[in-house]
């Protein structure tokens, strides 16, 4: 199948329901080598974020939802909060209350639930790495997207000195994809003292890179403990922009545009960090290229610790044709935390000179092109091993693109040794092709790193039932726990991440993984199929 032109977005959430009672034919639930988990491992109050597409008969748009829900580890949903910005039922709808309902999680930590809401019931389909953090996706007939989960921590306003911030949506046109970067220094009551910005719109950043924030006018401010508001103003053409917080831990937050009218945005913000640190980097990034096909890329390289890259090799899926570039370079200039990544030798399907604004933060390298080539947003992260733990469990979330339009994907399954073959196995993969769920499937394969052990390798996962069919990814290892991957087939276009799992408590507050945030790849639809 081929992949449709068009913009390409990111992010996504699930919900279930549709899965449960597939059967007999459904493949069994294996628990991981670490443990097996319950309904017991959902306990406590969780901050989750999703967007993607939502659809009706006969319109979509992109929609994203950000708020917190509370479990008590007896299946069932107690309550909690969520703001939904959704053009295609209406807009913008704040402090929407989660009536209580049901979830279930099997013993390889994959659950469903319904997160029923006065505006309809998203039912979601989930992954849990721990008690304190899962992989989410929407799992019904009206949408599909996806996103995460994370335990709630709390966190002082005297502990948001500066953070650096990564969001995405689409444009005030609900037509073009928006990508924003930035970073933002606060004084003691939350008000922004020096403060940057970068957008791209649509896939280009001409006139609206390397803004000055507003001051006084832009803040980021806590009205509790674990939540509050943020203000993101400029004077260009997005002007004064408006955000609900929510706080994931003191180094974390959550945000999402309530702009009645206007660019539909969300994200994650994390305390900003001032240097790229040296040593081997992992990356994978997403969105568009000039024409308007979906564009997804991954890849290694070395910093040197001033923010020069050496030793970089590429990987991208281009509207469904994949390649490498197996080398390429980059140069950082940096002007007050916010540094100008130059690359030579990179790709979008065709050698630029490609621009990135680059926010390191605890939370990885927040990444926007800025040029006029395109639209790739993603993040880097410093690599601490080269392999992945074998004989453990892994949860993994899959947001991509195919000729059906949004796909989004969970799955557990097991590592075995490289050596094995199938060395991924057994495991189950949930999908959700665009409002169309399907039943759950056996998820198992090979993986196979590259020759010189440097944390990349491939992936393949034969004869499986999705619209994708065979999955080919290319892999690269950020720590032993944690994986970015990209999909290279020429049928579908995506990115995820897969974790290791541990059924073991944590307490509110805790270290959250590496990479703390999914960035789907979603196209903005004017119309879609009909079901």
């Amino acid at each position: 199948m081929s992949i449709r032109n068009g913009i390409v977005l990111f992010l996504a959430l699930s919900t279930l329901a549709l899965l449960v009672g597939c059967g007999s034919s459904s493949p069994s639930a294996q628990a991981p080598p670490s443990g097996g988990f319950s309904n017991s491992n959902l306990n406590g109050t969780y901050v989750f974020s999703i967007s993607g597409t939502d659809i009706n008969s006969t319109t979509s748009s992109f929609f994203s939802m950000v708020g917190t829900l509370s479990a008590d580890g007896n299946g069932n949903i107690t309550g909690g909060s969520v703001d939904i910005n959704d053009p295609n039922i209406g807009g913008v709808f704040l402090a929407q209350a989660v009536a209580a309902n049901k979830y279930s999680i099997t013993k390889d930590g994959r659950g469903t639930g319904t997160l029923a809401t006065p505006e309809g019931n998203f039912g979601v389909d989930f992954v849990l790495t721990s008690n304190g953090h899962g992989l989410i996706t929407r799992y019904d007939r009206l949408g599909s997207g996806s996103g995460t989960l994370d335990l709630q921590g709390s966190t002082a306003q005297s502990s948001l000195q500066s953070l650096a911030f990564s969001l995405s949506g689409v444009d005030s046109s609900l037509a073009s994809l928006l990508g924003s970067v930035g970073a933002v220094t606060l004084d003691a009551s939350g008000n922004v003292t020096t403060g940057t910005q970068d957008f791209n719109d649509g896939g280009s950043s001409a006139g609206i890179a390397d803004l000055n924030l507003v001051v006084p006018g832009s803040s980021v401010v806590l009205t509790s403990s674990t939540s509050g508001t943020a203000v993101l103003s400029t004077s260009s053409i997005f002007g004064t922009l408006h955000f609900d917080v929510w706080v994931v831990d003191s180094t974390h937050l959550k945000l999402i545009e309530t702009d009645a009218s206007g660019p539909v945005l969300s994200g994650d913000a994390f305390t900003q960090q001032t240097t790229i640190p040296a040593g081997q980097l992992a990356f994978t990034l997403s969105g568009q290229d000039s024409s308007g096909n979906a564009l997804v890329a991954g890849g290694l390289a070395t910093s040197d610790g001033s923010g020069n890259l050496t030793s970089g090799i590429e990987d991208f899926n281009d509207g469904g044709t994949a390649a490498s570039q197996p080398t390429f370079t980059g140069t950082c200039t940096f002007t007050a935390g916010r540094c100008l990544l130059a690359l030579t030798g990179f790709s979008n399907g065709a050698a630029q000179s490609f621009q990135f604004a680059a926010y390191p933060s605890s939370g990885g390298i927040q990444l926007l092109e800025v040029d006029s080539f395109g639209l790739m947003q993603g993040a880097a992260y410093v690599q601490s091993a080269t392999s992945f733990a074998a004989s453990e469990g892994y949860g993994l979330n899959l947001s991509g693109e195919n000729s059906g339009g949004e796909v989004d994907d969970i799955a557990e399954f097991q590592a075995g040794s490289p050596s094995s073959s199938p060395n991924l196995t057994p495991g189950i993969l949930d999908e959700n092709d665009l409002g169309s769920p399907l039943a759950p499937v056996p998820f198992s394969g090979t993986y196979t790193p590259d020759p010189n052990a440097d944390g990349r390798g491939s992936i393949t996962v034969p004869t499986i039932n999705t619209a994708a069919g065979t999955l080919n990814l290319e892999y690269y290892v950020v720590d032993s726990s944690t994986i970015l991957f990209i999909d290279v087939d020429s049928s579908q276009v995506g990115l995820g991440t897969f974790q290791q799992q541990s059924a073991s408590s944590v307490t509110p507050g805790a270290a959250q993984p590496a990479v703390s945030m999914i960035r789907p790849v979603v196209r903005a639809h004017s119309a879609v199929r009909r079901k």
